[in-house]
């Protein structure tokens, strides 16, 4: 049975438990984020206008940065694998206590809180999943069980679309915190269970060069120093910064569109909900049928083209159309390339970095660059809708002449992952397995 099955997947033997155990990680990550996101939204737009979202999302660019300094200063205290069993735990315990703080006081302070907080747990719980994956698995693994890891995060995003919805009709919004608590406890077993599965390689505390802070990392600046002192992270770091700032734009039109077109929190939950679970079904088609095969054919540089393509093509129908079907395509594109084929391609810029660089600056990346992107959103948004009272669709203004800079950012980013595969494997820096695996991107990245 086993082996039919990784026929089927395209994967080796040994491959399956760890896929397995990796998926349904990224599923309880990514449902809880989801859940959490479409509770957010609805509690926050209920009793909020839109204008007022970007101040929630400044904050939590802001506060990110201080949440992953205690990361780092936690990863000198103990293993990676006790860390990332860990936080889930933590995780799970603050959303039983906003669910009781919510059912039984009912402070306004909770909902700018409660989404203040979804959007740094969003950002921080499934980069657990993809760090712990980069450190489980040989390139050549990678390339093989990436795609089925994404797969077991869409799945994620498609129950949390379905359970959003029947749980809001059946008790109410706020008891959707209830739902993140146990996926979050049990997401925290199966990570303590692959930890353990990959102890040689995830006792950082046995190679302090290799751990989260690094050898000499003593705070988030470090953290900081490291990426920009390197032109290939540089240009990583400008790709998802400019991604994060211009679908935040887009994500802001969406939000504001739903308000006016829903009445009441439940309302909008249940619009939410439906939205993530028809996207998400569309995002596995992507992620089952298309996505290995287009790494593939092509590499990953035109791959990452798909999704600033789309958001350009989305931006100029809403400006143009201006009604919510029209934001739902834009939103609905993003969503579902976002987290198929753009995802898992951006993953595997990371691999020909060696482990010690790649976990520093990928946390970084993954945190506070992407949290950059979306403060800097919030700014525009109170610049151009709140004091220059610009229409929802206007903003797609600004979104257009982001994702221009955008493809410009990936155009350069094509170019130092080829740059970095040919001096790698000149100089001899990449074993067999890893110059074999990506000399294959060599190819089709060129077209750049």
């Amino acid at each position: 049975m086993n082996r039919w099955i990784e026929r089927a997947l395209n994967i080796h033997p040994g491959d399956l438990r760890r896929g397995v155990l990796l998926s349904s990680c990224l599923f309880l990550t990514i449902g809880a984020s989801v859940i959490g996101k479409v509770a957010s939204n609805a509690l926050f737009l209920a009793q909020f206008p839109a204008v007022r979202l970007p101040y929630a999302d400044i904050a939590s660019g802001v506060l990110v940065g201080f949440v992953v300094v205690v990361y780092l200063r936690l990863g000198r205290r103990t293993s990676l694998g006790s860390l990332l069993a860990g936080s889930p735990l933590f995780f799970a315990a603050v959303c039983a206590l906003m669910w009781v703080v919510a059912h039984y006081y009912h402070p306004a302070w909770l909902y700018p809180a409660f989404y203040i907080w979804v959007g740094i747990f969003a950002v921080l719980a499934p980069t657990q999943v993809w760090t712990l994956a980069n450190y489980l698995l040989t390139t050549r693994e990678a390339k093989r069980i990436f795609g089925m890891v994404g797969g077991g995060g869409i799945c994620g995003w498609i129950f949390a679309g379905y359970f959003s919805r029947i749980v809001t009709k059946a008790f109410g919004t706020e008891s959707l915190l209830l739902g993140m608590t146990v996926l979050l406890l049990i997401c925290s077993v199966l990570m303590a269970v692959l930890s353990r599965g990959g102890q040689p390689q995830m006792d950082l505390r046995k190679d302090p060069a290799a751990g989260i802070a690094g050898t000499g990392q003593k705070d988030l600046q470090d953290s900081m120093r490291s990426v920009f002192s390197s032109s290939y992270l540089r240009a990583i770091a400008a790709v998802i910064c400019i991604s994060s700032f211009a679908t935040t734009l887009t994500g802001w039109q969406f939000k504001a569109l739903a308000k006016q077109s829903s009445v009441g929190q439940d309302a909008l939950a249940i619009f939410f909900g439906d939205f993530y679970f028809y996207a998400g079904l569309l995002a596995l088609l992507f992620q089952l049928l298309l996505t290995t095969r287009l790494l593939r054919r092509f590499g990953i540089g035109p791959m990452l083209f798909v999704l600033p393509i789309v958001v350009l093509a989305g931006s100029a129908g809403l400006l143009v159309m201006g009604t919510v079907g029209a934001a739902l395509f834009l939103k609905g594109g993003d969503q579902v390339l976002r987290y198929s084929i753009d995802r898992s391609t951006i993953e595997l810029l990371y691999l020909p970095l060696p482990h010690r660089v790649k976990l520093r600056a990928k946390w970084f990346i993954d945190t506070v660059v992407w949290r950059l992107g979306d403060g800097l959103a919030g700014v525009v948004v109170l610049i151009f809708a709140a004091e220059l009272h610009w229409a929802p669709q206007q903003i797609s203004w600004i979104a257009m002449l982001l994702t221009v800079g955008w493809l410009g950012a990936i155009y350069v980013a094509g170019k130092q992952y080829v740059a970095l595969l040919k001096d790698s494997i000149s100089q001899h820096r990449l074993d067999a397995e890893q110059a074999s695996t990506l000399a294959l991107d060599l190819g089709a990245p060129l077209i750049l």
